[in-house]
């Protein structure tokens, strides 16, 4: 594979940044820096084994919109299956849910009923704020009444030094708040959330419809159009004035039997590749380039398990548990 060819692709999506449209950060004026003036970042890897197959400007702290509802979600997973809560469990929206209107994409309002399961598949499948405060909300009152969010996003911060998310601080319960990391740190994220049956029946859905206060039904289409390609089968899309255009997306293959450098035996590998791509300069830039990413780092990992160097610790990612 040829490292610049990405770089040039990104480079050649600075000229046609400023016709993009803009975000609900961008509506609110007094917007950071543009992300079309800095590179994109960019990592694939498998993630079974941790193995890297390609980077591009990986370590740089960047915001990451709403790919930070995917700890949102894991929380409130943990939190569900440790109370045995049902998912039917009926959430009331609090007002401070409803404080980003052009991020609160069912148009909740305060006291509205929606349930656990609705509001789940809403803060997974698109740039919802409101449900991911919700879902916060619901969770963190169990453990501080008087700081529902504060104690919410301190299970977030939990988790991630839990997984080993080094440079992620988490400052809310949704991208609405501003958080920065790195592509190491979300790929940790990532393949940690596939690893969730639960999530990944979620992010893999095409659409789903939720319903609100018993009687509104409005239907979720989610924005992750990597799952209209062959073996993708999740994660997550997210797109905001301060992050740019941001991509995880996993896609799956068929176990394959290989000599293992360990047991000095034939053994049957599962297969899976993870992008992730921070600061894209747009919607379609990022679905380009994770798929040539796709494309590629499928045959550099067929490569790689016929020569096999185990020993190039640099080379992985320690596998989320």
């Amino acid at each position: 594979m040829q490292r610049n060819r990405y770089g040039v692709f990104f480079c050649a999506c600075v000229a046609v940044a400023a016709c993009l449209c803009t975000s609900c950060e961008q509506l609110g004026g007094g917007a950071p820096t543009p992300p079309a003036q800095r590179t994109p970042s960019y990592l694939a890897i498998e993630t079974y084994s941790g193995r890297i197959l390609y980077t591009g400007n990986p370590n740089e702290r960047r915001p990451i919109g709403m790919l930070a509802n995917v700890a949102t979600a894991l929380v409130t997973l943990d939190w569900v299956n440790s109370r045995d809560i049902s998912m039917g469990k009926m959430l009331t929206v609090p007002a401070e849910a409803c404080q980003w209107p052009q991020t609160n994409l069912l148009h909740l309002k305060p006291g509205d009923r929606i349930s656990l399961r609705d509001a789940l598949h809403s803060c997974v499948m698109w740039d919802d704020s409101a449900c991911a405060a919700t879902l916060a909300h619901a969770c963190g009152s169990t453990i501080n009444p008087r700081n529902p969010e504060g104690a919410f996003v301190q299970q977030m911060n939990q988790m991630a030094r839990a997984i080993g998310m080094k440079t992620t601080r988490f400052k809310g319960s949704s991208g609405a708040i501003i958080t920065q990391s790195d592509t190491h740190d979300m790929a940790k994220l990532g393949m940690y959330a596939m690893q969730k049956p639960s999530f990944r029946a979620m992010c893999s859905q095409r659409s789903y419809v939720a319903t609100v206060n018993g009687t509104r039904s409005v239907t979720i289409v989610n924005s992750n159009n990597m799952l209209s390609y062959p073996s993708v089968d999740g994660v997550r899309a997210a797109r905001s004035g301060t992050a740019g255009a941001c991509l995880l997306a996993s896609a799956n293959r068929a176990s394959v039997k290989l000599y293992s450098p360990n047991t000095k035996k034939e053994e049957t590998y599962p297969q899976r590749l993870l992008i992730v791509v921070l600061g894209a300069h747009s919607s379609t830039s990022r679905y380009k380039v994770a798929a040539l990413l796709l494309r590629d780092c499928w045959k550099t990992w067929e490569e790689w398990q016929k020569t096999g160097d185990y020993n190039d610790a640099s080379k992985f990612i320690t596998v989320p548990k």
